[in-house]
């Protein structure tokens, strides 16, 4: 009996402990129950919601698809636009029959094909009408083959800046040599004043030479001679010839000119002489004559011919 009253308060400790041990696992037991629950209920929300938002995003995708097929078939029903017709510019053609001295316009140049305003043509009938007479550059005895000249058009720049239709008759061993220098000279801007035929002057040299005029072919003697000119054959020509005159040197050394007007173009080392129209060795005009074979008259002793280029062929 003694032995088991000392048991018992250990047994009484031991069902404390055991009791206490119960109800701690019975705490941390529902604790981490509610906690599963809790996760439980936030995974299924996830869930839901992502559902939701695959949902919403297929039925804008099928919204968008919709409206992508009623602009299709809006189209399809539409008629297309008639197009505007592209204004095509109005560019000026051959110039053959262009009078000479005629204005024109810059828009009206087609300058990605320049060389068809800087052409040679063979003389028609009408044209050789125009220049045969005894008053004309094509006398009744010419000896010149009418075959071996060529009407030649080109495009040049006026005094004023305006481009002028110019017009020249020359030897056709020349004309390749005149339709390129001017063509060139008209890319570089250089200005003569006036191209006509001589013709226009009644074939007289003195007063095409006076209204400053640039011409080639006439056939006659050379100035103050009995023989043929080179202009008589058409491989010479006179440009500018007021600014560029015919100066003759007496015995004393005064030069003498028949135009007054040609007086303030004597002095060649005016360093004004390019700006005047004067041609001197640094010129383009110059130049482009030079180096195709051509001679100067402005480097005769006297006369001096500042005007005048040739280039003998026969």
């Amino acid at each position: 009996m003694k032995q088991n009253k000392k048991r018992f308060p250990w047994l009484m400790a031991a069902a404390v402990v055991l009791a206490a041990g119960i109800v701690v696992c019975a705490v941390g037991y529902f604790s981490v129950k509610a906690e599963n629950d809790r996760l439980q209920e936030e995974l299924l929300q996830a869930e839901e919601d992502l559902q939701e938002q695959e949902a919403l995003a297929e039925e804008a995708a099928r919204e968008a698809e919709a409206a992508r097929e009623e602009a299709l078939q809006a189209a399809a029903e539409t008629p297309a636009p008639t197009p505007v017709p592209t204004e095509t510019p109005s560019y000026l053609g051959d110039l053959e029959n262009v009078p000479a001295g005629t204005v024109v316009s810059e828009e009206e140049i087609d300058w990605q094909n320049l060389e068809q305003y800087f052409k040679s043509y063979e003389v028609s009938d009408s044209l050789f009408q125009r220049i045969y007479g005894d008053d004309k550059s094509y006398k009744t005895y010419c000896t010149v083959p009418r075959e071996d000249l060529r009407y030649i058009k080109v495009l040049h720049y006026g005094f004023d800046g305006q481009v002028l239709v110019g017009e020249l008759m020359v030897n056709y061993l020349l004309e390749e040599d005149m339709t390129s220098i001017f063509q060139e000279l008209f890319e570089n801007h250089y200005q003569i004043e006036k191209m006509h035929l001589i013709d226009d002057y009644g074939a007289d040299d003195d007063l095409s030479c006076l209204d400053n005029n640039t011409s080639c072919f006439n056939y006659r003697l050379v100035t103050g001679g009995s023989t043929l000119s080179n202009h008589a054959t058409g491989c010479a020509i006179d440009i500018n010839p007021v600014n560029n005159p015919y100066v003759t040197y007496d015995s004393s050394g005064e030069p003498y000119v028949v135009d007054d007007k040609a007086v303030p173009y004597l002095d060649r080392t005016n360093p004004e002489a390019g700006a005047m129209h004067m041609i001197t060795h640094d010129d383009l005009c110059y130049r482009l004559f030079t180096e195709r074979g051509y001679t100067w008259g402005g480097d005769w002793s006297n006369p001096v011919d500042y005007q005048h280029f040739e280039k003998k062929v026969y």
